[in-house]
């Protein structure tokens, strides 16, 4: 793909400054200038390097849901400027969310964080048939055949994945996540039949900054509560900390520091950057929180690579 003929939506002080289009040049300069050694091709069933949890296969598999987010991200800001699309909030270098995907269950139910694109191409392999990018595509547009929203609101959401369609605006989706997990274990209690397994958990996403809102801080305090109360609370945290909220950086450090020692919210940590070794620590959050059903804290790095959104012109307060 080339963004060499895409219009610029900058104002004329920066023109000649795409930001998509110096990241995907930067990216391909950097493989083309690779000077390491390759390896001897694993077997799909085979792991993609010695100790990861992570086979050959599933690293392709993998691979390939993080370009389709990244190239969903990347045509979203070509078709912006041809007044196609209307939503620009993209998932690039947040990729890594697609593990926290592939280690759970489609009947699992989500609530995702507005960086989830890889998360979303990765559920979509749980049920075949269905097809990540038309349901992305509609709901970018704001077409009125979207199946999540109906064109009135860009989220992430699908019925049949159990992506429950909301905003994650202000942390207001972790107390929901909470209720739903708690739910579960209410249901069985009172003999209430389910529509999931009734081992199903609760999976929440979030960026680093929303960890400061009160809304946020309720539903840790909620969770940890409980887990307190000896009740059962089967959800997931997932933190991805990409070290900024919008424009305004996070202290180094604050999420582990905050979160690490937290009383009845396991804490664990991934690389989301680095699919060969994060997978089996997302992997270890998942099955914990699902064995264990106590509220798990997963912290999974990211890095942000663009804008926060398409309009965004970050050249004024962060270095290219």
């Amino acid at each position: 793909m080339s963004f060499a003929t895409v219009p610029n939506p900058i104002p004329a002080r920066m023109k000649g400054l795409n930001r998509a289009e110096i990241c995907d040049v930067n990216f391909s300069e950097f493989v083309k200038g690779w000077a390491g050694t390759p390896q001897s091709k694993p077997a799909p069933g085979e792991a993609i390097l010695e100790g990861s949890a992570l086979t050959a296969q599933g690293f392709r598999e993998l691979f390939e849901s993080q370009l389709i987010s990244r190239h969903l991200d990347l045509m979203a800001r070509v078709l912006r400027v041809q007044n196609k699309v209307f939503y620009t909030i993209g998932s690039s270098g947040h990729e890594g969310n697609a593990m926290v995907a592939r280690a759970a269950r489609h009947t699992d139910p989500a609530f995702l964080h507005y960086r989830s694109g890889g998360f979303m191409a990765e559920r979509f392999r749980k049920l075949p048939g269905m097809d990540p990018i038309m349901d992305s595509a509609l709901s970018f547009a704001a077409s009125a055949e979207d199946p999540a929203s109906g064109g009135r609101h860009k989220v992430w959401g699908s019925k049949p994945l159990w992506v429950l369609p909301q905003t994650s605006t202000i942390a207001s989706h972790l107390p929901k996540a909470l209720g739903t997990a708690v739910a579960i274990e209410a249901g069985k209690r009172i003999g209430h039949a389910l529509p999931i397994p009734e081992d199903s958990i609760a999976i929440c996403s979030f960026g680093d900054a929303s960890s400061n809102h009160a809304s946020a801080q309720t539903a840790f305090n909620a969770a940890s509560w409980t887990a307190y109360q000896k009740l059962p609370a089967p959800v997931l945290y997932v933190c991805e900390d990409n070290g900024i909220g919008i424009s305004v950086k996070t202290p180094g450090g604050w999420i582990a520091e905050n979160f690490k020692n937290r009383p009845d919210l396991d804490y664990f940590f991934a690389d989301g950057l680095d699919l060969a070794t994060g997978y089996g620590d997302v992997l270890r959050a998942v099955e914990h929180c699902r064995k264990t059903r106590r509220p798990t804290f997963l912290h999974l790095r990211t890095n942000r690579i663009m804008g926060h959104a398409g309009t965004d012109f970050e050249i004024e307060w962060r270095s290219i």
